[in-house]
């Protein structure tokens, strides 16, 4: 996919029909983020995408963070995104326990991983989150 732009992405039809200024689909990201195997940062994102209006900057800054949200990509203390699987990391849903711990259950499945209380402070029951294993 080096130097493939946004019309290369097959869910750009979708796109267009939802967005006023349509930007690369979230799948599009993401076999973008696989295929280069490093994590990138948003403007080496947008050059490699081809994206060089500041409205479509400024989508794709909303798009990666609600990628991020979502569980899909994590940003590195470089400010680099990376795709979960690539970090040895593992997303999912957040239980809460009366006592103050809780548990992730992974997307994937698999056992629950313990959160212990003090990690539990700046998180809800059913938040989504990223855990390192």
């Amino acid at each position: 996919m080096s130097g493939r732009r946004r019309n290369s992405d097959p869910f750009a039809e979708r796109e267009a029909r939802k967005y006023e200024h349509p930007i690369p689909s979230r799948e599009f990201i993401l076999a973008y983020l696989a295929e280069r195997a490093e994590p990138l940062r948003r403007d080496e994102i947008a050059e490699g995408l081809g994206l060089r209006e500041e409205d479509d900057r400024e989508a794709l800054r909303r798009r990666l963070g609600a990628m991020e949200r979502d569980g899909q990509l994590i940003r590195n203390r470089r400010g680099g995104y990376l795709l979960v699987n690539q970090a040895d990391l593992v997303s999912g849903r957040v239980i809460a326990h009366s006592d103050g711990y809780g548990f992730l259950v992974p997307d994937e499945g698999g056992d629950d991983l313990f959160i212990p209380a003090r990690e539990m402070a700046a998180l809800l029951h059913g938040d989504r989150a990223v855990m390192r294993v």
